[in-house]
Order: structure tokens, then sequence, then C-alpha cells
């Protein structure tokens, strides 16, 4: 059954989360902290996996991997176990379970919080740079798409 308000809210969410973000950027960048009413708007929008990523941003637990040039780039971000999830910058997408089951199955939230400090992380300036080369990145990404198979397996 055709469900108005169910499809609005999953056309018109990205563009929020997208636009929030773009303002909380431009103000930390302008005031150098978030504002109460930016972590309110945040909190609002990602509820629990918002306090979480917080939590992560305080462990330093994100980092940029990037060719010389910059034509590739890929975020890694340390997990509470020692997990290492590899993500792109500014896409909401994250290899965890809580994404699969909370984001994508059941829709309870937004996003997870390891796209959440990733993003966090990249507006404060607060990621570790590591320069790979463009074939380090990518056999990264090809082993992050194939987690389940063995290193040996490429």
């Amino acid at each position: 059954m055709y469900n108005m308000q169910t499809t609005s809210r999953k056309i018109i969410l990205p563009f929020v989360t997208s636009d929030l973000f773009g303002e909380i950027e431009r103000l930390y960048s302008e005031e150098g902290k978030f504002s109460d009413e930016s972590l309110l708007a945040l909190h609002a929008v990602f509820g629990a996996p918002f306090e979480r990523a917080l939590e992560m941003l305080e462990k330093d637990c994100v980092t940029l991997l990037t060719t010389a040039n910059d034509t590739r780039q890929a975020l890694q971000v340390s997990g509470g176990r020692g997990e290492l999830y590899t993500l792109f910058p500014n896409i909401n997408f994250c290899p965890c379970l809580a994404y699969a089951h909370q984001v994508v199955t059941s829709r309870i939230h937004v996003s997870c919080k390891h796209v959440l400090a990733a993003r966090l992380s990249q507006v404060m300036g607060r990621t570790t740079r590591k320069e790979a080369s463009p074939e380090e990145v990518a056999r990264i990404l090809c082993l992050s798409a194939h987690a389940d198979k063995s290193i040996e397996d490429f």
C-alpha cells in the first residue's frame, strides 16, 4: 500500500540532513565550536546514534585515507570493539550491523554512529590524515566491500 507520509519522508530526509550538516559546518567554521542550537538540531534528527558519535569523537577514531593529489579518499572509523569501518566522505552508508538493522531494515534511525562520527570529525577538522597510494586506497575499498572474504581471495 502506498503511504504518502512515508514516501515523502524518504525523499525529504536526505535533503534535510545534507542542509543541516552544511549549516553546522558553516557555523562551526565561523565560531570554532558547536552551538547549543546546533547540538539540539543534530540530536533531534539523529537521536541516540548522535550521542554515541560524540563519545567516539573523544577517542580520535577517524582516519582520512587520501592519495597525494586528493583524487581518491576514504574514511576509516574505529569501532568500539576494534573493528574498522571504511566509509566514503559525505555518504550516508556504513557496513556495520547497526546500520543494516536500524537504518536500512527497521528504519529506526537515519544513520549510525560511525557515519556521524566521521562527518562530525571532518567538520571539526579532527580526522587523522594518512596518505596512501591509489592502489592501496582501492585495495582497502575492495576489502571493505568484500569483508566476508579472506585477504587471500584478492
